[in-house]
Protein backbone atom coordinates (compact mmCIF):
# COMPACT_ATOMS: atom_id res chain seq x y z
CA UNK A 1 0.00 0.00 0.00
CA UNK A 2 3.00 2.58 -0.30
CA UNK A 3 1.32 3.98 -3.03
CA UNK A 4 -1.85 4.70 -2.14
CA UNK A 5 -1.57 8.43 -1.18
CA UNK A 6 1.34 7.61 0.90
CA UNK A 7 -0.44 5.29 3.72
CA UNK A 8 2.27 2.45 4.20
CA UNK A 9 -0.29 -0.02 6.02
CA UNK A 10 -4.08 -0.75 7.09
CA UNK A 11 -3.76 0.76 10.39
CA UNK A 12 -2.80 4.09 9.26
CA UNK A 13 -5.52 3.74 6.56
CA UNK A 14 -8.14 2.64 9.32
CA UNK A 15 -6.87 5.77 11.45
CA UNK A 16 -7.15 8.05 8.39
CA UNK A 17 -10.61 7.24 7.19
CA UNK A 18 -11.65 7.55 10.77
CA UNK A 19 -10.36 11.16 10.78
CA UNK A 20 -11.98 12.31 7.81
CA UNK A 21 -8.38 12.32 6.05
CA UNK A 22 -8.30 9.41 3.34
CA UNK A 23 -8.70 11.17 0.10
CA UNK A 24 -11.90 9.97 -1.48
CA UNK A 25 -10.22 8.67 -4.64
CA UNK A 26 -8.61 6.08 -2.25
CA UNK A 27 -11.64 5.05 -0.28
CA UNK A 28 -13.22 4.42 -3.34
CA UNK A 29 -10.64 1.83 -4.05
CA UNK A 30 -10.44 0.13 -0.98
CA UNK A 31 -14.62 0.12 -1.44
CA UNK A 32 -14.52 -1.71 -4.37
CA UNK A 33 -12.42 -4.45 -2.75
CA UNK A 34 -9.11 -3.57 -4.77
CA UNK A 35 -6.61 -2.90 -1.54
CA UNK A 36 -3.78 -5.23 -2.15
CA UNK A 37 -4.43 -6.64 1.64
CA UNK A 38 -5.29 -9.87 3.55
CA UNK A 39 -9.20 -10.94 3.42
CA UNK A 40 -9.64 -9.94 7.49
CA UNK A 41 -7.69 -6.44 6.80
CA UNK A 42 -9.98 -5.81 3.54
CA UNK A 43 -12.80 -6.50 5.62
CA UNK A 44 -11.91 -4.00 8.62
CA UNK A 45 -11.04 -1.32 5.92
CA UNK A 46 -14.45 -1.66 3.78
CA UNK A 47 -17.22 -2.15 7.30
CA UNK A 48 -15.86 1.36 8.21
CA UNK A 49 -16.43 2.55 4.91
CA UNK A 50 -20.13 1.40 4.73
CA UNK A 51 -21.00 4.39 6.79
CA UNK A 52 -19.37 6.79 4.96
CA UNK A 53 -21.20 9.99 4.54
CA UNK A 54 -20.37 9.45 0.58
CA UNK A 55 -23.27 7.61 -0.94
CA UNK A 56 -21.37 6.18 -3.51
CA UNK A 57 -18.47 4.91 -1.50
CA UNK A 58 -20.83 3.65 1.18
CA UNK A 59 -23.51 1.97 -1.20
CA UNK A 60 -19.83 -0.10 -2.79
CA UNK A 61 -18.77 -0.99 0.32
CA UNK A 62 -22.14 -2.67 1.43
CA UNK A 63 -22.19 -4.00 -1.75
CA UNK A 64 -18.01 -5.06 -1.55
CA UNK A 65 -19.42 -6.55 2.16
CA UNK A 66 -22.03 -8.52 0.48
CA UNK A 67 -19.39 -11.07 -1.26
CA UNK A 68 -17.94 -12.04 1.93
CA UNK A 69 -19.71 -14.98 3.93
CA UNK A 70 -20.25 -15.54 8.08
CA UNK A 71 -17.13 -17.25 8.50
CA UNK A 72 -14.84 -14.55 7.29
CA UNK A 73 -16.31 -11.92 9.53
CA UNK A 74 -16.03 -14.49 12.12
CA UNK A 75 -11.84 -14.65 11.23
CA UNK A 76 -11.96 -10.97 11.50
CA UNK A 77 -13.62 -10.83 14.70
CA UNK A 78 -10.88 -13.25 16.21
CA UNK A 79 -8.32 -10.72 15.56
CA UNK A 80 -6.56 -9.47 18.50
CA UNK A 81 -6.03 -6.19 17.07
CA UNK A 82 -9.93 -5.49 16.55
CA UNK A 83 -11.57 -2.60 18.76
CA UNK A 84 -15.12 -1.99 20.03
CA UNK A 85 -15.76 0.36 16.82
CA UNK A 86 -15.01 -2.36 14.44
CA UNK A 87 -16.82 -4.76 16.49
CA UNK A 88 -19.78 -3.00 16.51
CA UNK A 89 -19.71 -2.33 12.69
CA UNK A 90 -18.94 -6.30 12.39
CA UNK A 91 -22.50 -6.70 14.57
CA UNK A 92 -24.18 -4.67 11.61
CA UNK A 93 -22.69 -6.23 8.23
CA UNK A 94 -25.33 -9.46 9.04
CA UNK A 95 -27.95 -10.88 10.69
CA UNK A 96 -26.03 -14.24 11.18
CA UNK A 97 -27.11 -15.14 14.70
CA UNK A 98 -23.38 -16.95 14.91
CA UNK A 99 -22.03 -13.68 14.31
CA UNK A 100 -24.16 -11.95 16.64
CA UNK A 101 -23.44 -14.64 19.47
CA UNK A 102 -19.53 -13.52 19.01
CA UNK A 103 -20.28 -10.37 18.77
CA UNK A 104 -22.25 -10.30 22.53
CA UNK A 105 -19.79 -12.42 23.90
CA UNK A 106 -16.58 -10.71 22.98
CA UNK A 107 -14.91 -9.19 25.87
CA UNK A 108 -14.71 -5.84 23.96
CA UNK A 109 -17.75 -5.30 23.11
CA UNK A 110 -19.46 -1.92 23.83
CA UNK A 111 -22.39 -1.16 25.79
CA UNK A 112 -24.05 0.63 22.96
CA UNK A 113 -23.49 -2.34 20.65
CA UNK A 114 -25.15 -4.30 23.16
CA UNK A 115 -27.94 -1.83 23.42
CA UNK A 116 -28.25 -1.49 19.59
CA UNK A 117 -28.38 -5.89 19.31
CA UNK A 118 -31.07 -6.19 22.50
CA UNK A 119 -33.66 -3.56 20.77
CA UNK A 120 -34.44 -6.29 17.98
CA UNK A 121 -32.64 -9.22 18.15
CA UNK A 122 -34.42 -13.01 18.55
CA UNK A 123 -35.19 -14.94 21.50
CA UNK A 124 -31.98 -16.87 21.11
CA UNK A 125 -29.59 -13.73 21.18
CA UNK A 126 -31.44 -12.11 23.84
CA UNK A 127 -30.74 -15.29 26.18
CA UNK A 128 -26.73 -14.90 25.23
CA UNK A 129 -27.27 -11.10 26.28
CA UNK A 130 -29.25 -11.95 29.68
CA UNK A 131 -27.04 -14.75 30.84
CA UNK A 132 -24.01 -12.37 30.79
CA UNK A 133 -24.84 -10.95 34.27
CA UNK A 134 -21.52 -8.87 34.36
CA UNK A 135 -22.51 -6.92 31.25
CA UNK A 136 -25.68 -6.19 32.02
CA UNK A 137 -24.69 -4.97 35.41
CA UNK A 138 -22.14 -3.00 33.80
CA UNK A 139 -25.25 -1.61 31.14
CA UNK A 140 -28.46 -1.36 32.95
CA UNK A 141 -29.85 0.21 30.13
CA UNK A 142 -29.93 -3.51 28.75
CA UNK A 143 -33.12 -4.36 31.06
CA UNK A 144 -35.20 -2.03 29.31
CA UNK A 145 -34.05 -2.48 25.61
CA UNK A 146 -34.81 -5.77 26.02
CA UNK A 147 -38.56 -4.74 27.35
CA UNK A 148 -39.00 -3.11 24.08
CA UNK A 149 -37.95 -5.95 21.82
CA UNK A 150 -40.97 -6.65 20.17
CA UNK A 151 -39.69 -10.41 19.98
CA UNK A 152 -38.36 -10.46 23.58
CA UNK A 153 -39.52 -13.79 25.05
CA UNK A 154 -41.15 -14.48 28.57
CA UNK A 155 -38.11 -16.65 30.05
CA UNK A 156 -36.13 -13.44 29.10
CA UNK A 157 -38.74 -11.11 30.93
CA UNK A 158 -38.53 -13.21 33.41
CA UNK A 159 -34.72 -12.71 33.71
CA UNK A 160 -35.18 -9.29 33.68
CA UNK A 161 -37.36 -9.14 36.51
CA UNK A 162 -35.18 -11.97 38.76
CA UNK A 163 -31.94 -9.80 37.69
CA UNK A 164 -33.62 -6.15 38.48
CA UNK A 165 -34.78 -7.96 42.00
CA UNK A 166 -31.38 -9.20 42.87
CA UNK A 167 -29.21 -6.40 41.87
CA UNK A 168 -32.09 -4.03 43.64
CA UNK A 169 -31.27 -5.80 46.90
CA UNK A 170 -27.59 -5.12 46.32
CA UNK A 171 -28.27 -1.77 45.72
CA UNK A 172 -30.38 -1.44 49.27
CA UNK A 173 -27.10 -3.01 50.72
CA UNK A 174 -24.58 -0.68 49.45
CA UNK A 175 -27.09 2.16 49.91
CA UNK A 176 -26.76 1.71 53.64
CA UNK A 177 -23.37 1.18 54.26
CA UNK A 178 -22.09 4.55 55.60
CA UNK A 179 -20.17 6.15 52.31
CA UNK A 180 -20.88 2.74 50.30
CA UNK A 181 -20.16 2.86 46.79
CA UNK A 182 -22.00 0.85 44.36
CA UNK A 183 -19.94 -1.87 42.83
CA UNK A 184 -21.22 -1.86 39.31
CA UNK A 185 -18.28 -2.49 36.49
CA UNK A 186 -18.24 -0.35 33.75
CA UNK A 187 -18.47 -1.56 29.91
CA UNK A 188 -16.28 -0.48 27.31
CA UNK A 189 -17.98 2.50 25.66
CA UNK A 190 -17.67 3.65 21.85
CA UNK A 191 -19.56 6.75 22.70
CA UNK A 192 -16.91 9.18 21.50
CA UNK A 193 -15.48 7.49 18.62
CA UNK A 194 -19.46 7.49 17.40
CA UNK A 195 -19.45 10.98 17.77
CA UNK A 196 -16.69 11.61 15.85
CA UNK A 197 -18.08 9.47 12.97
CA UNK A 198 -21.30 11.48 12.87
CA UNK A 199 -18.95 14.83 13.18
CA UNK A 200 -17.49 13.27 9.82
CA UNK A 201 -21.23 13.22 8.40
CA UNK A 202 -20.64 9.10 8.64
CA UNK A 203 -23.92 7.05 8.85
CA UNK A 204 -24.11 4.00 10.97
CA UNK A 205 -25.71 0.86 8.88
CA UNK A 206 -29.34 0.38 11.21
CA UNK A 207 -28.99 3.46 13.10
CA UNK A 208 -28.34 3.91 16.77
CA UNK A 209 -30.16 3.40 20.10
CA UNK A 210 -31.99 7.25 21.00
CA UNK A 211 -30.10 8.51 24.22
CA UNK A 212 -32.59 8.52 26.80
CA UNK A 213 -34.61 12.27 27.06
CA UNK A 214 -34.95 13.38 30.43
CA UNK A 215 -37.89 14.92 31.91
CA UNK A 216 -38.26 18.66 31.73
CA UNK A 217 -39.02 20.09 35.21
CA UNK A 218 -42.85 21.31 35.41
CA UNK A 219 -43.37 25.11 35.16
CA UNK A 220 -42.59 27.13 38.27
CA UNK A 221 -40.87 24.63 39.76
CA UNK A 222 -38.54 25.89 42.80
CA UNK A 223 -34.65 26.19 42.19
CA UNK A 224 -33.82 23.04 44.18
CA UNK A 225 -35.77 21.10 41.75
CA UNK A 226 -34.11 22.71 38.46
CA UNK A 227 -30.69 21.73 40.00
CA UNK A 228 -31.69 18.31 40.62
CA UNK A 229 -32.96 17.83 37.64
CA UNK A 230 -29.45 18.85 35.64
CA UNK A 231 -27.66 16.46 37.95
CA UNK A 232 -29.73 13.43 37.71
CA UNK A 233 -30.08 14.04 33.58
CA UNK A 234 -26.37 12.89 33.26
CA UNK A 235 -26.38 9.72 35.45
CA UNK A 236 -26.88 6.28 33.42
CA UNK A 237 -29.67 3.92 35.52
CA UNK A 238 -27.51 2.13 38.36
CA UNK A 239 -26.42 6.16 38.80
CA UNK A 240 -29.81 6.85 39.35
CA UNK A 241 -30.98 4.25 41.32
CA UNK A 242 -28.34 4.53 43.68
CA UNK A 243 -30.01 8.39 43.68
CA UNK A 244 -33.29 7.12 44.46
CA UNK A 245 -32.57 5.36 47.27
CA UNK A 246 -30.07 7.56 49.18
CA UNK A 247 -30.79 10.58 47.52
CA UNK A 248 -32.79 14.11 48.27
CA UNK A 249 -36.76 14.51 48.04
CA UNK A 250 -36.19 16.33 45.16
CA UNK A 251 -34.39 13.04 43.94
CA UNK A 252 -36.98 10.62 44.87
CA UNK A 253 -39.86 13.36 43.10
CA UNK A 254 -38.39 13.22 39.84
CA UNK A 255 -37.22 9.66 39.56
CA UNK A 256 -40.26 8.58 40.31
CA UNK A 257 -41.20 9.51 36.76
CA UNK A 258 -38.13 7.62 34.79
CA UNK A 259 -38.86 5.53 32.75
CA UNK A 260 -37.01 2.66 33.89
CA UNK A 261 -38.90 0.15 36.34
CA UNK A 262 -35.58 -1.08 38.57
CA UNK A 263 -34.97 2.90 38.86
CA UNK A 264 -38.96 3.66 39.88
CA UNK A 265 -38.86 0.51 42.37
CA UNK A 266 -35.38 2.03 43.97
CA UNK A 267 -37.76 5.22 44.94
CA UNK A 268 -40.37 3.25 46.38
CA UNK A 269 -38.11 1.11 48.37
CA UNK A 270 -36.08 3.88 49.64
CA UNK A 271 -35.58 3.71 53.53
CA UNK A 272 -35.48 7.84 52.79
CA UNK A 273 -39.22 7.83 51.48
CA UNK A 274 -42.11 9.28 53.83
CA UNK A 275 -45.58 9.27 54.10
CA UNK A 276 -45.64 12.93 52.62
CA UNK A 277 -43.82 11.71 50.05
CA UNK A 278 -46.17 8.63 49.01
CA UNK A 279 -48.88 10.82 48.82
CA UNK A 280 -47.56 13.68 46.62
CA UNK A 281 -46.39 10.96 44.40
CA UNK A 282 -50.20 9.24 44.20
CA UNK A 283 -51.72 12.75 43.17
CA UNK A 284 -48.63 12.85 40.33
CA UNK A 285 -49.89 12.69 36.66
CA UNK A 286 -46.37 12.61 35.39
CA UNK A 287 -45.73 9.84 37.75
CA UNK A 288 -44.21 6.19 36.42
CA UNK A 289 -47.65 4.11 36.39
CA UNK A 290 -45.18 1.21 38.16
CA UNK A 291 -44.90 3.60 41.18
CA UNK A 292 -48.56 3.82 41.40
CA UNK A 293 -49.29 -0.08 41.19
CA UNK A 294 -46.46 -0.66 44.23
CA UNK A 295 -48.38 2.11 45.81
CA UNK A 296 -51.83 0.23 45.59
CA UNK A 297 -50.19 -3.01 47.06
CA UNK A 298 -48.88 -1.35 50.02
CA UNK A 299 -52.11 -1.77 52.75
CA UNK A 300 -49.69 0.24 55.02
CA UNK A 301 -49.86 3.22 52.67
CA UNK A 302 -53.49 2.71 51.55
CA UNK A 303 -53.99 3.20 55.04
CA UNK A 304 -53.85 7.12 54.77
CA UNK A 305 -56.78 8.22 53.33
CA UNK A 306 -54.86 11.03 51.55
CA UNK A 307 -52.53 8.51 50.04
CA UNK A 308 -55.58 6.10 48.78
CA UNK A 309 -57.81 9.63 47.83
CA UNK A 310 -55.25 10.99 45.49
CA UNK A 311 -54.25 7.09 44.06
CA UNK A 312 -58.09 6.95 42.93
CA UNK A 313 -58.36 10.33 41.65
CA UNK A 314 -55.08 9.74 39.48
CA UNK A 315 -55.78 9.19 35.65
CA UNK A 316 -52.68 7.29 35.03
CA UNK A 317 -53.89 4.41 38.36
CA UNK A 318 -54.34 0.92 36.60
CA UNK A 319 -58.12 1.38 36.48
CA UNK A 320 -58.02 -2.17 38.19
CA UNK A 321 -56.62 -0.58 41.28
CA UNK A 322 -58.69 2.56 41.24
CA UNK A 323 -61.79 0.38 41.17
CA UNK A 324 -60.54 -1.55 44.46
CA UNK A 325 -60.65 1.89 46.62
CA UNK A 326 -63.92 3.25 45.30
CA UNK A 327 -65.73 1.99 47.90
CA UNK A 328 -63.36 3.35 51.22
CA UNK A 329 -63.79 6.81 49.51
CA UNK A 330 -65.88 9.17 51.27
CA UNK A 331 -69.29 10.00 50.52
CA UNK A 332 -67.96 13.85 49.40
CA UNK A 333 -65.55 12.35 47.14
CA UNK A 334 -67.42 10.24 45.42
CA UNK A 335 -69.65 13.04 44.67
CA UNK A 336 -66.55 14.56 43.62
CA UNK A 337 -65.24 11.59 41.00
CA UNK A 338 -68.67 11.17 39.46
CA UNK A 339 -68.04 14.34 38.09
CA UNK A 340 -64.28 14.49 37.43
CA UNK A 341 -63.99 13.98 33.52
CA UNK A 342 -60.30 13.53 34.03
CA UNK A 343 -61.03 10.02 35.33
CA UNK A 344 -62.13 6.78 32.96
CA UNK A 345 -65.89 6.52 32.37
CA UNK A 346 -65.54 3.25 33.57
CA UNK A 347 -64.39 4.65 37.15
CA UNK A 348 -66.98 7.68 37.24
CA UNK A 349 -69.58 5.43 36.93
CA UNK A 350 -68.66 2.97 39.42
CA UNK A 351 -68.02 5.43 41.73
CA UNK A 352 -71.72 6.88 40.97
CA UNK A 353 -72.69 3.47 41.82
CA UNK A 354 -71.41 3.56 44.99
CA UNK A 355 -72.72 6.73 45.93
CA UNK A 356 -75.97 5.35 45.20
CA UNK A 357 -75.91 1.96 47.03
CA UNK A 358 -74.71 4.16 49.70
CA UNK A 359 -77.71 6.38 49.95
Amino acid sequence: MEGSGGISNVAELLARIRQGMAPRALRLFAAQGLLPVSREELIRVVLILAADGDAEIAATAKATLGTFATDHFLEVIKLPEIDPLEIDLLARCSEDEALWISVVQHAKVANETLRWLARFVPPKIQDVIITNQVRVQACLELLDDLRENPQVSQDVLRRVREFEEEFLEKAIVWAAAEGGVAEVPVGPSIEEALAELRALGMNLPGGEVEPQRATEPEPGAPPEIHDAFARLAFMNTAERVMAALRGTREDRLILVRDRSPLVVRAVMLSPKLTDSEVEHIAGMRSTNEDALRLIGARPRWLRRYPILRNLAFNPKTPPGIALQLIRRLSQRDLVIMGRDRNISEAVRRVARDTLEHRR
